[in-house]
């Protein structure tokens, strides 16, 4: 028996066993599209999943921005997907009630970069284009002018406490009633 068991052997086995074993686990740009997949299809746990516990996306908690934006009933579309080590960095489009709202129909993403630690999701950073940051400052100043006028008190509450889980529908329904007045006005 010790004849059959040598250097080589040991060597060997233990290349095969790594070999399979990091070839049947997902690799990250898989990862990246299962994320996006479960994200467009509103799997609030599938994402979750795919998320380590302490996940941050830009300071917000991972929790909190993936139940926002399913509440917002958000879609994202990645593309040109590009593996870095830890890091995958890539491209994206983003629609949702919030931005169809504010009248923008989708904002784009020039730097969208997820990094994973053991295979799931430690951070989300994300980069507009500068046009769509651009819209963005451009709703912002002219709604929250009329959020001032239509509601001095409480929103002068809802800008200290930004966006949280608890009042993003008070958002949106403020953001839609400005733009029916908006659209109103136009006619």
């Amino acid at each position: 028996m010790r004849r059959f068991i040598n250097k080589q052997s040991i060597i060997l086995f233990f290349s095969l066993s790594f070999l399979l074993t990091t070839s049947c686990a997902p690799n990250l740009k898989q990862r990246v599209i299962e994320f996006q997949e479960a994200h467009n299809r509103l799997d609030v746990e599938k994402e979750l999943s795919l998320l380590s516990d302490d996940a941050k996306q830009e300071g917000s908690g991972g929790y909190q921005w993936i139940m926002q934006e399913a509440i917002l009933d958000s879609r994202i579309f990645l593309t040109d997907i590009k593996v870095n080590g830890d890091v995958v960095t890539c491209k994206a489009k983003q629609q949702d009630d919030w931005f169809k709202a504010a009248g923008i129909d989708a904002v784009y993403y020039e730097s969208f970069q997820l990094t994973f630690e053991d295979g799931l999701i430690k951070d989300i950073k994300s980069t507009y284009t500068q046009e769509s940051a651009e819209a963005i400052q451009e709703f912002k100043a002219i709604f929250y002018k009329w959020l001032g006028e239509k509601l001095r008190q409480e929103s002068a509450e809802l800008i200290t406490k930004g966006v949280t889980i608890e009042n993003v529908d008070k958002w949106l329904t403020l953001m839609q009633e400005w733009r029916e007045e908006t659209e109103k006005e136009e006619k």
